[in-house]
């Protein structure tokens, strides 16, 4: 107990039961929360549908056997260092040292960061195909067909016989020039349409985006990146010395918190689940509202007036209060941000419901019928409803994870994966840290009925002098003072805590020597071998890498690339184009691909093969080759035009000075400086001088 000033007393609670407390509390407040929006008198269609769905997600994601809410929790603590409440309040019961081993958060940093070399690094990690057989237009084939009519005709004037299988290989051959040039066409504009979707990309946030989404990949059970999402922002334009503000629509891409996401408990794929969305929404961002096409006025003036001035956390959730202390943030309960939460939900809904809300029968021909929606509530308002933009009816969150499990969109991450390891890693550093201590010096026994009235017995410094007394007894056989070293064991739990940290390499794949640290023996020794070794753990990663291209970007991509189709009027894309992913294809290849470019630049380096592919391939060749190195390959090698223009100079050159080879003024001086050599001449370049010495 504690006095306290106004004259009472004040109850003293240790740290591990105070966040026991209020994570009690946390799911109290939660449960009270479920129960009381859950009544039906409270809402009613379409908001107590959506209240009813997050409910429903809410309650299965914090089950203890098959939810994740504690496995979200637990991946927070082992990143930051911390133990859970009980487990500290364990340590401390015992006396000993809270060392904490951060085996898996280092796992997290290098797995990141290998993640962030394939996904990150100036090679794109996606590509645009064009098509493998365009289409040639109606305008060239009518064209074609136009020449081989005036040619046929020609030959009708001239009197001569028309073979029918002549008609048929000249439009076969002129048909095939097309083609050909179709496909250069598209190949032209496919790169054309990859920097225009990259600069899209750069402008919404999307590498950002994905930054971040490869930080929680590894950390947590999965990681989520949203988009594209369209938002109306302001754009400044300068016309005039002036600045111009225009509101313009522009694409956005989002990680998403796993803790602010939340979808239908039984689904099996996330392309099949609902999807709920926690935001928090500050008034100002509320305000912006009201003046955008699609969102209810009149709500968001029921909102502003209703929780404007305090704020408003009805979402809660029990991990909300330990989340806020791991992440540093403002713990929720109290709100003193004023922050306003916002639920959006993207799922089916029946019609007959958003008939009721107030949408057209034109938009809802059948009420008994489900439409793909998406909806925003605060509260127990509603601010927008509409029909979700994607043709094909897909939710923009896209889930992967570090390890998956088939049959559930959650799987396991690096905590999940190393959790035994870094139990016993962090056991034996604390007993480590506790025998240190105790074996750092020696233990002194002192009988205090031996010592001085004047003596302390609790002070110790070197050359300390002890004042004692008689044994009243006459037993002085046994000293006042005695001391003796305890025995340390840390060469052997040095050696528990290598060989478990050296498992946690083995199960996770990322070995020390990838962060830059630690030794290896064997093949590791050399540059050769330890580059080896980094090689075979990459591979391992591919699996990751595979993962992300197949569930985030490949579907990501298509949603851009849908969207684009939908609202671009330039004709930027055709529909025909595909979507490369390159994630994988990055991951196996960057180690030799550079390498193996200069090897082919070596070895054609010579007369014979620059015959076969000429200034034009090799250009090509030596401009894949700068771009690969970080260089502007279009910059330092000239364009084909300036090749073709360079060549062409050289000929004229070599025309007008009668060089060898070349057709031009030189005659027979050309003809004879090209004979060969006569059989009599002898290839004696001078005299020869022996090094050695000698005739």
């Amino acid at each position: 107990m504690q006095l306290n000033p106004g004259g009472g007393l004040l109850r003293v609670v240790p740290p591990a039961k105070l966040d026991a407390a209020l994570k009690a509390a946390d799911e109290q407040r939660a449960a009270a929360e479920d129960a009381a929006q859950s009544a039906p008198d409270d809402l009613a269609g379409l908001s107590a549908f959506i209240r009813h769905e997050f409910d429903r997600m809410k309650r299965h994601r914090n089950k203890a056997n098959a939810g994740w809410s504690e496995r979200l929790l637990h991946a927070l603590r082992v990143f930051n260092g911390q133990y859970d409440a009980q487990k500290l309040a364990e340590i401390q019961k015992f006396g000993g040292s809270t060392v904490y081993a951060r085996i898996i958060a280092m796992k997290c940093r290098g797995a990141s960061s290998l993640l962030r070399d394939v996904y990150l690094s100036p090679d794109r990690p996606w590509g645009i195909e064009p098509p493998d057989d365009p289409d040639v237009p109606p305008a060239i084939m009518a064209a074609i067909r136009d020449l081989v009519a005036s040619e046929m005709g020609t030959l009708m004037m001239d009197q001569q016989a028309i073979d029918p299988s002549v008609i048929r290989d000249r439009t076969a051959q002129l048909v095939e020039a097309a083609r050909q040039a179709a496909k250069k066409k598209a190949g032209q504009q496919a790169k054309v349409a990859e920097d225009k979707i990259d600069e899209l990309l750069k402008e919404g946030g999307f590498y950002r985006a994905l930054a971040e989404f490869l930080v929680d990949l590894p950390l947590f059970p999965f990681a989520c990146i949203k988009g594209p999402v369209v938002r109306i922002v302001p754009t400044v334009t300068w016309q005039d010395g002036r600045p111009v503000t225009e509101n313009r629509p522009r694409l956005f891409w989002n990680r998403i918190s796993p803790f602010d996401i939340w979808w239908t408990p039984g689904a099996s794929d996330i392309e099949d689940a609902a999807v709920i969305e926690r935001t928090r929404l500050t008034r100002a961002e509320l305000n912006d509202l009201l003046d955008l096409p699609g969102y209810n006025s009149e709500e968001i003036r029921a909102v502003l007036d209703e929780y404007g001035r305090g704020g408003i956390s009805d979402d809660w959730d029990s991990t909300d209060s330990e989340r806020a202390d791991h992440e540093s943030r403002e713990n929720p309960r109290l709100n003193e941000s004023g922050l306003i939460t916002c639920l959006e939900y993207t799922g089916n809904v029946q019609g007959r419901m958003l008939i009721e809300y107030g949408m057209t029968t034109e938009q809802i021909p059948d009420p008994l019928r489900d439409y793909f929606v998406q909806c925003w509530l605060i509260g127990r308002h509603i601010i927008k409803v509409q029909l979700a933009p994607s043709p094909r009816k897909r939710h923009p969150y896209f889930i992967t994870s570090f390890e998956k499990v088939p049959g559930t969109p959650v799987g396991n991450g690096l905590p999940d994966i190393l959790n035994d390891i870094q139990e016993v890693c962090n056991a034996s550093l604390r007993a480590l840290v506790n025998n240190l201590s105790i074996s750092s010096g020696p233990q002194v026994v002192v009988n205090d009925d031996r010592l001085a009235s004047n003596e302390d017995g609790e002070e110790l410094y070197p050359w300390k002098r002890w004042h004692t007394t008689t044994d009243p007894m006459g037993q002085s056989s046994q000293a006042p003072i005695s001391f003796f070293q305890p025995v340390s064991n840390a060469q052997e739990l040095l050696g528990v805590y290598q060989k478990f940290a050296d498992m946690a390499d083995e199960l996770s794949a990322i070995p020390k020597y990838l962060a830059g640290s630690g030794t290896t023996g064997g093949a590791g020794r050399t540059a050769s071998g330890l580059a080896m070794l980094m090689g075979n753990a990459s591979k391992i990663l591919q699996t990751v890498a595979a993962n992300i291209d197949r569930d985030v970007l490949e579907p990501l991509l298509t949603s851009l690339f849908d969207m684009i189709l939908l609202t671009d009027q330039s004709g930027l894309l055709t529909g025909q184009e595909r979507v490369r992913v390159l994630g994988v294809a990055v991951a196996v290849q960057k180690e030799t691909q550079r390498a193996r470019q200069m090897e082919f630049l070596t070895a054609t380096a010579n007369p014979l093969d620059m015959q076969i592919i000429g200034p034009k391939g090799r250009a090509a060749v030596l401009r894949q080759v700068a771009s690969g190195l970080g260089m502007d390959g279009e910059e330092i090698v000239p364009s084909q035009d300036q090749l073709e223009a360079q060549q062409r100079q050289a000929q004229q050159a070599a025309d007008q000075q009668g060089i060898p080879g070349h057709a031009g003024v030189g005659g027979p001086a050309a003809d004879a400086q090209a004979s060969p050599r006569a059989p009599n001449t002898t290839q004696d370049t001078g005299p020869r001088t022996r090094i050695a010495g000698g005739p």
